[in-house]
Order: C-alpha cells, then structure tokens, then sequence
C-alpha cells in the first residue's frame, strides 16, 4: 500500500545520524543506506538530533541513562553533568515545531540515550545496565504524538516490519488529509469502507470495532470517536493488542 512520485511523497521524522550526518558524540555518524535508500522511495525525511540541537558539541562527552528505569535522569558519562531538564526543555520546543511538519512517522536510533524507543540501557548504581530504558527525546516524542508511527532502524532491517511502517505511515497520511476537511461521522464511515480491505487482511477481531466506531454505536463525541477508531486502526495493523473500542481514549 504506497503511492508513487516525489510530490506524493510523505515527511517522515528522523535521527540525523541515521542519513550520515556526523552528528554523534564521536564525531560518526551512524548512515544506514539500505534503510534510507528502499525508504526514501516513499518519504521525505526530516532529520533530528536532539543532542546537537540541544547544544551539546561534536565531537563530546558521551552521555547515559542513569538511576531509575522507569524515570531515568540523562548524564555525561564522565563529569556527571546532568541534561535532562536542559533535554526536556529543548524537546518541547522542538516538538512543537514537528507539530507543525505534517510528520507522518518517525524512525529512532536504537540504543540512544535520547532517541531509543526501547531496551536503551540504564546505568543503576552498584549494578550492570540495565535494558529497560527510553531515550528523553524519544518518551517525550511520544508522548507527544502517541498516534504517530514510531519504529526504530534497527526493527525496519526485518522485511515485512519496514512494509507495515510504510503501510501504517501512508494510512496516517490519509488519515490527516480526512481530518482536514472538517469531517463528521459520515466522513468517518466513509474512510473505514476505504480501508476495511487493509483491516481484513489483518484478522484480530479490530473490523467489528472499527465498524463500531464509524457507526458511533458507542454515542462518543466525534473527536472521541476518530481518535479511538484510528489508534483502533494503526494497532490492528501493526498487531497490538487493544481490548475494547474505548482504549484508546486512556492515552
């Protein structure tokens, strides 16, 4: 499911690195030519580096995740210097910029103190790392954007998961061009006959809530109603688990 030409090409956020950009503490950079090329087909790509443009030099100090994994504070690996308010601060400007990009995606580094999605390690004191950590640009990203398909470069190396990036990107891109216009339910149920061949193909149970959704039964306000039915949509195609039509209003 894609679509073809450099006008109907779609803008897909990224790590710097990622395009060859020299952007990491060593000076390298971290160029993934067989993902950027079979991907740059489809996007276009709007490159990111929270550590640079948060203001930290290249070459620099490596830094880490450290203390709680859950709540992990991001520190220079030698002076102990502690950015994660100064990290924190810089990502919500920036985020709020990308909000205004039309992002249909983004793909992370993987392992990345400020941009892994997951297993990033965590330096708990008196013990090895742990891999139970997300990167401070990465968790606020999402937090931000908690329907935008996210993926790290090194999950996309798999076939069939860069296909259902793309699938799930091309579907959000349509899905904004719907809330564009204004719509109301009858839009709603419109873009669900559009795709339920795409929801078909993906056999979980999520056609009869997304039938739901459209048809309102649950009598939600319609903003209620669309978000619920896209996260509905993108986790059936990715293959998450949702366990009712109102999940998606928890997030």
């Amino acid at each position: 499911m894609t679509e073809s030409g450099t006008a109907r090409r779609i803008r897909i956020g990224i790590s710097a690195c990622l395009l060859g950009q020299r952007v990491r503490y060593d000076g390298g950079h971290k160029w993934d030519g067989s993902l950027v090329e079979a991907l740059g087909r489809h996007f276009s790509w709007v490159p990111v580096c929270p550590e640079v443009e948060y203001g930290l030099p290249v070459p620099r100090e490596p830094i880490r995740l450290v203390g709680d994994p859950a709540a992990p504070r991001l520190v220079s690996v030698h002076t102990g210097i502690d950015h994660t308010e100064g990290m924190r601060s810089w990502a919500a400007g920036r985020l709020a910029e990308l909000a205004g990009e039309s992002l249909c995606g983004f793909i992370f580094k993987s392992g990345s103190p400020s941009s892994g999605m997951r297993a990033v390690k965590v330096y708990v004191s008196g013990s090895t790392p742990v891999e139970r950590g997300v990167g401070i640009f990465a968790a606020a990203f999402m937090a931000r954007f908690p329907l935008l398909p996210v993926e790290e470069e090194r999950s996309l190396q798999e076939p069939a998961l860069r296909e259902n990036f793309i699938t799930r990107a091309f579907v959000y891109r349509r899905w904004q061009a719907l809330m564009a216009g204004r719509p109301g339910f009858e839009d709603l149920e419109g873009f669900h006959r559009d795709h339920q061949q795409l929801v078909m193909s993906h056999p979980d149970g999520r056609l009869a809530i997304l039938e739901r959704l459209a048809a309102n039964e649950e009598q939600l306000p319609f903003d209620q109603a669309a978000a619920a039915y896209l996260r509905a949509l993108l986790a059936g195609i990715k293959g998450t688990v949702l366990d009712s039509p109102t999940e998606a209003n928890r997030h």
